[in-house]
């Protein structure tokens, strides 16, 4: 029953939502949007068991920032307490049979068209438990699964969101209905994930993304040739070792000792002399001699 009243009260906002939202993203998102890193104040105006109120409440969307296309992305849309009063709370005690349920609108648009634009509608449910009379409710995130085709930036921005119980009791399980406060379009719009797909393969760095090639071939590692350097040729001699000073020669050697080879070339050498000094003799006895016979004449 809750889920079809929720759906048509999705039904009602979706075409006024789309076209305001729609938009602000393809002229004004990628200048205020942002990637969410903490949360964002966004106003909202709840309904709660009769009573409408303002509340500051606390909106996180979280996701990858550069999936490939093709791959599953999946955001997180965390809805959590306001920072200030008032609160999300249990207006009475909570059997631990009944479980609570989150159920959100996101609105969804990329540029080029990689993802249907549309308004999303995802839910959480917890688990099975007891909350006390005015205990906190806290509720778990929800998650928006895309899948782009192409390259581009995809925006998932904030919604209304209701709070109930499931099977539901009492009042049919209702615990808070909310809605962006009409002022709060920019609060919204600041809100919102901003999702850039990429080529498989490239970071989140600046730059122009390079595609890696699944089927690559290694770069073989050039080897350095060596130089062939002229052939070197050992000539090896074998030396006899040089005897020792003391030891004898075993056998003597014929002949005597070169002299140059003078004795063999003419006569004997005694004989020259000896015939030259008879000369030398000879000539001085002829000298005096004629001396004499000289001094005799005179």
């Amino acid at each position: 029953m809750l889920k079809s009243k929720t759906r048509r009260r999705v039904a009602v906002k979706t075409a006024a939502i789309a076209a305001a939202c729609g938009g602000i993203f393809f002229g004004a998102v990628p200048a205020i949007a942002s990637m969410v890193a903490t949360p964002k104040t966004v106003t909202y105006t709840c309904t709660a068991s009769g009573t409408t109120a303002t509340y500051k409440v606390q909106v996180d969307i979280t996701g990858p920032q550069a999936p490939a296309p093709s791959s599953t992305v999946v955001a997180t849309w965390a809805v959590q307490q306001p920072a200030a009063s008032p609160f999300f709370t249990a207006a009475s005690a909570i059997p631990a049979t009944e479980r609570l349920v989150l159920d959100g609108d996101a609105l969804v648009t990329s540029s080029p068209s990689i993802v249907p634009s549309e308004l999303r509608t995802v839910a959480a449910t917890g688990a099975a438990a007891s909350v006390a009379a005015g205990a906190s409710l806290q509720p778990l995130p929800m998650l928006i699964t895309m899948t782009p085709t192409a390259t581009g930036v995809i925006a998932v921005q904030p919604g209304s969101f209701s709070l109930y119980l499931e099977p539901g009791a009492g009042n049919g399980g209702d615990l808070y209905v909310c809605d962006v406060a009409n002022t709060a379009s920019a609060e919204a719009s600041a809100a919102a994930l901003l999702i850039t797909v990429k080529p498989s393969g490239t970071t989140t760095g600046t730059g122009t993304p390079t595609p890696t090639p699944s089927n690559t071939t290694p770069t073989p590692t050039p080897t350095a040739t060596p130089t062939t350097a002229a052939p070197v040729v050992t000539v090896t001699r074998t030396r006899t070792a040089k005897p020792a000073e003391d030891s004898q020669i075993d056998e003597t050697p014929g002949g005597g000792a070169s002299t140059g080879g003078g004795g063999d070339a003419g006569p004997d050498a005694r004989v020259i002399m000896f015939s030259g000094a008879l000369m030398v003799a000879g000539a001085a006895i002829g000298g005096l001699v004629l001396r004499r016979r000289t001094a005799t004449r005179g």
